[in-house]
């Protein structure tokens, strides 16, 4: 096993022991995690940019299942273009391009804040790899506010699929942000997830807490 995989896979038992930790603890104490901006493909479009069948795998995230792959694409928008936009895995059924608020502004998109997956509403947006060029005329999309969790967890708080929640983050500049989303599938382990703008805003870092309070 290499140091990589070794790092990967000590980093993955511990992320499942912390949920495990939390939820004995409170369970309405969940880990944050801090999305920057990136891109899911499809596998017709990975096959266009980069002439791959699959995604190569460079670090496992906290959900099961999905991960960080070595992979890059640029992103174009009317205004500017970032390089570098790392790609997460595995293949979706569609091809998207999450951003914040900044990077909209920067790129000249008007991407409308949605769930990721639903694509009817979203941005037109180009991406460019090493083989090729796409254009999405519905790919871009600010990612709504939201909170994985399990079925089981879900029930101990009193929750369902879809809910909405406030959350409470502590710290200098902590405070209280609404209109989370409630996610839960079988494999999802606790976790919140923000966009970079929204973790700067209130002073939050990845691996930190927010409290979940029912609306």
């Amino acid at each position: 096993m290499s140091q990589l995989d070794a790092g990967a896979l000590v980093e993955e038992i511990t992320s499942k022991v912390i949920a495990r930790l939390q939820i004995l603890q409170d369970p309405a104490q969940i880990v944050l995690g801090v999305s920057n901006r990136h891109v899911h493909l499809s596998h017709d479009d990975l096959k266009t940019l980069f002439g791959l069948d699959e995604l190569a795998l460079y670090r496992k995230v906290r959900q099961p299942g999905e991960f960080a792959a070595e992979q890059f694409v640029t992103v174009h928008g009317p205004k500017k273009s970032f390089q570098k936009v790392r790609v997460m895995g595995p293949c979706r059924a569609k091809s998207q391009v999450e951003l914040s608020r900044t990077d909209c502004y920067t790129l000249g998109v008007k991407a409308p804040v949605l769930q990721s997956g639903h694509l009817d509403e979203a941005a037109p947006i180009d991406i460019e790899g090493p083989l090729g060029r796409i254009h999405l005329e519905h790919g871009a999309l600010v990612a709504a506010r939201h909170v994985h969790m399990s079925p089981s967890g879900a029930r101990e708080l009193g929750l369902a699929d879809q809910d909405t929640v406030s959350v409470e983050f502590g710290g200098l500049r902590g405070g209280r942000l609404d209109n989370f989303i409630i996610r839960v599938k079988d494999d999802f382990i606790p976790e919140i997830h923000l966009d970079t703008d929204e973790a700067n805003g209130i002073g939050a870092l990845q691996g930190d807490f927010g409290r979940l309070i029912k609306e």
